[in-house]
């Protein structure tokens, strides 16, 4: 079994009122798959899946047993018109190291998974994202291709999904793991 060490986002405040400031604590996952890489945009498997649902944020997620998808780091998400998707964000998100976390970094995410296309990544997931854009700091728009794409919501939830900071990681290679721990 191995075992990973990262940090990850966080709120302002946690429910039990601890702050998220970023500073500590470990995490610890174990996983009994390969994890391949932890650069979201060079990995598409199971183990490399696991330890990024646990660390990255994602829009929107499934709960474990639902087949629905449900806001994560989203205040909201939904159709504005036929082919537009808006997700407003929360207030106050913050990535562990203290960066701000926005619509900047939502549109970087995915502007990058097109960009990089890895082979081994889950960029051909967003086979019918046009573009994305960040209105302002809370909200985004995906343009997509096609009309009324009801999958697209899952697509979020699914492995191209993880929001990266765009201060860390590079816009237009894999981050190296060493970087991203």
């Amino acid at each position: 079994m191995g075992a990973l060490v990262l940090t990850a986002c966080s709120s302002n405040n946690d429910d039990d009122g601890a702050s998220g400031d970023g500073a500590g604590g470990t995490l610890t996952i174990g996983t009994t798959d390969k994890v391949t890489s932890l650069d979201p945009a060079g990995s598409y498997d199971n183990g490399s899946f696991a330890v990024m649902n646990q660390v990255y944020p994602f829009l929107l997620n499934t709960p474990y047993g639902s087949p629905d998808v449900e806001p994560d780091i989203a205040e909201s998400a939904e159709f504005t018109g036929p082919t537009e998707y808006t997700v407003k964000l929360k207030a106050g998100l913050k990535w562990a190291n203290g960066h701000d976390l926005t619509s900047s970094d939502v549109k970087f995410t995915f502007d990058r998974q097109l960009k990089i296309a890895d082979e081994n990544g889950p960029s051909s997931l967003l086979y019918n994202l046009d573009s994305t854009e960040a209105v302002d700091p809370t909200t985004v728009v995906f343009h997509l291709k096609s009309k009324d794409d009801q999958i697209f919501p899952q697509i979020l939830s699914s492995p191209v999904g993880p929001i990266v900071d765009e201060e860390v990681f590079s816009p237009d290679a894999l981050t190296p793991d060493a970087d991203i721990v």
